[in-house]
């Protein structure tokens, strides 16, 4: 498992998808486990999103990760990434079929992006900042889920509105060993959200991402650790 950087040559083409993003990037989790949900034979590239390789200019001229690169079809922007993938390998679902569940998936994941996910980032550098704004918008998830009356937003089984989600929840317990951040939720008032806690943390797709990229949270304590010491050590766990 290697994370290539500037001076690093370009991966020779494959027939296989290809993810480029990141070993501990909430972006990148969420497509793994969607594309692991449909049975895909994929692969990782993992990039130095501190010190990019030049060539992957080329790939995304943004810059960012993730982006996905199929044959000759490269596809950036994690939102459209997860549509090029329903609509490319459409066998296993991940989206509502129905018209209004599908979009009413859309707009809990833009009001996530708008709510919830940029208060998790802050919490890296900032936490005292940001996490009472992460807790309003558990209450918020709780709420829907409570509304929904499902296991999951995808309704008896996870789509791509819980691993979207659940790439960035995960990280949660993480802050709060990084910075021992109090995070008490009274467990019957959230009891819908602990529940899809309980349940995502045990899913077979999450269990095999965190073993294949060697990433559990002891190594996510020490990745973020050293984030926020503004030194971030992508190699974490790699070292045997």
């Amino acid at each position: 498992m290697s994370i290539l950087a500037k001076g690093s040559s370009r991966p020779v083409k494959s027939s296989k998808v290809r993810l480029y993003g990141s070993r501990f990037d909430p972006y990148s989790a969420g497509i793994r486990y969607v594309m692991r949900e449909k049975g895909l034979d994929y692969e990782d590239v993992y990039i130095n999103t501190h010190d990019k390789p030049e060539w992957y200019e080329d790939i995304n001229p943004t810059g960012e990760i993730p982006c996905l690169e199929y044959g000759d079809e490269i596809v950036a922007e994690t939102l459209v990434i997860y549509d090029y993938l329903e609509e490319k390998f459409p066998e296993i679902k991940t989206q509502q079929t129905e018209a209004y569940k599908r979009s009413r998936d859309k707009l809990f994941i833009a009001r996530c992006a708008r709510f919830l996910t940029p208060k998790i980032t802050g919490c890296v550098a900032n936490p005292q900042e940001n996490i009472q704004d992460v807790v309003k918008a558990l209450s918020k998830v709780n709420e829907i889920l409570g509304k929904r009356g499902t296991d999951y937003f995808g309704g008896s089984s996870p789509n791509y509105a819980d691993y979207y989600l659940w790439g960035w929840l995960e990280l949660l317990p993480v802050f709060k060993a990084v910075h021992n951040l109090t995070l008490d939720l009274d467990q019957q008032e959230y009891s819908h959200y602990f529940s899809w806690v309980f349940r995502m943390d045990k899913n077979a797709y999450v269990e095999k991402d965190r073993t294949e990229r060697i990433v559990n949270f002891k190594i996510r304590v020490d990745f973020f650790k050293t984030m926020a010491a503004g030194k971030p050590d992508l190699t974490i766990g790699l070292e045997h």
